[in-house]
C-alpha cells in the first residue's frame, strides 16, 4: 500500500504543477513576446533569461537545493554554481542521472509564448519577463525531468517488467497509460479555462507535449539504472 500511495502523491504534485504552468502562461500573456530576452546579451556573455536563470539557481545551490537527489540544477552542472554553505543530507532512494532536456524545454516554452503573446518587443518589460519566464520555465522542468526522475525511480523499484525490457522503445511503450494522459489533458483544458484561457488546441497540444518530455526523461532514468 506504501508504494501506491507514493504513486499517488507523484500524480497530485504532476496536476499542481500543471496548474502553476497554466497560471504562469496566464501571467506571462499580459507582456509583449520580448524575444530578445532570450537572445539578447545583457552580462557576462549571457543573455538576460540566463543570466537570471544562474543566478536564481546559484541562490538555490548556496541553499542546498541541488544537495538532494530530487533536485537537479537546469541548464547548468552542479559544477557552475555557487557552492552550498550547508553541510551535506539525508538522501534516501537512486541517486540521480543528469537528464538534460533543457534546450527542448526552452525551445518548447518560446514556442507557447509565440501563441500567448503580442509579438512585440518592449525593453521597458525585459525584467519582469525574464523573472516570468525563469520561473515559468524551471516550473516546467521540474513537472518534467523533476517528477519525470521520480516516477521512473518508482517504477525502476516496483515493477519486475521493466527489468525483461531492453530498449528505449519498448520501455516508453510500457510507460504509456493512455487513461492516465486523457485525465491530465481534461484536467488542463478545465484548469485553462478557469483561468480565462480559450485555447484549446493549444492547451491539448502542450498538454501531450509536457507528457512526451516526461517520458523522454523516465525512458532516459530507466536506462541508466538497467547498465
Amino acid at each position: 500500500m506504501e508504494k501506491a500511495i507514493e504513486l499517488t502523491d507523484l500524480r497530485k504534485r504532476i496536476d499542481l504543477l500543471n496548474e502553476k504552468i497554466i497560471a504562469g502562461l496566464k501571467t506571462r500573456s499580459k507582456y509583449a513576446l520580448n524575444e530578445g530576452v532570450f537572445i539578447q546579451n545583457f552580462s557576462e556573455g549571457k543573455s538576460w533569461f540566463f543570466y537570471r536563470l544562474k543566478k536564481e539557481q546559484d541562490l538555490d545551490s548556496e541553499f542546498g537545493r541541488f544537495l538532494y537527489y530530487d533536485q537537479q540544477p537546469f541548464a547548468f552542472r552542479k559544477e557552475e554554481l555557487s557552492k552550498a554553505k550547508i553541510g551535506e543530507v539525508a538522501n534516501n532512494g537512486l541517486a540521480p542521472i543528469q537528464v538534460d532536456l533543457s534546450e527542448k524545454i526552452i525551445l518548447f516554452y518560446r514556442k507557447l509564448l509565440s501563441e500567448i503573446c503580442e509579438k512585440k518587443e518592449d525593453k521597458s518589460t525585459y525584467g519582469e519577463t525574464t523573472k516570468l519566464d525563469v520561473e515559468n520555465v524551471l516550473t516546467l522542468n521540474e513537472r518534467t525531468v523533476g517528477v519525470g526522475e521520480q516516477v521512473a525511480a518508482y517504477k525502476v523499484t516496483t515493477d519486475p517488467l521493466i527489468s525483461n525490457l531492453n530498449t528505449p522503445q519498448e520501455i516508453k511503450q510500457s510507460l504509456i497509460k493512455p487513461e492516465r494522459e486523457k485525465e491530465v489533458i481534461e484536467q488542463m483544458l478545465s484548469t485553462a479555462k478557469r483561468y480565462g484561457i480559450e485555447k484549446d488546441e493549444l492547451i491539448t497540444q502542450m498538454a501531450k507535449e509536457l507528457i512526451t518530455i516526461t517520458l523522454d526523461a523516465e525512458v532516459q532514468f530507466i536506462m541508466h539504472y538497467k547498465k
